[in-house]
């Protein structure tokens, strides 16, 4: 990956912010991908669709949302979407496995 001038613009203790941002849309979009698959396979395949469509959002523009003023916020808002609907796929688990 080359650097681009936007990134050599940036201190270096707003590198480790940015990088840090990076990280944890990297891991939101990957427990999006995990709960599609199980949302696809416990038949929601709308739900799945969505959260598909999201986390590959998350993935192309982690950057973007990395060096944003709202990047927190937006952050913020993925990790209570993973929250919410993981606790969504564990109630629809629980169902499946009683019938």
């Amino acid at each position: 990956m080359t650097a681009s001038k936007t990134e050599l613009a940036i201190h270096p203790e707003e590198r480790n912010l940015v990088d840090d941002r990076m990280l944890l849309a990297s891991r939101f979009a990957e427990c999006l991908r995990r709960l599609s698959a199980s949302a696809d396979r416990l038949g929601m395949q709308d739900l799945a669709e969505a959260l598909g469509d999201v986390s590959r959002c998350l993935d192309r523009m982690a950057y973007d949302i990395a060096v944003a003023d709202c990047g927190s916020l937006i952050l913020g808002r993925a990790a209570r979407l993973v929250g919410i609907v993981e606790n969504v796929v564990a109630a629809k688990e629980r169902l499946a496995g009683l019938h």
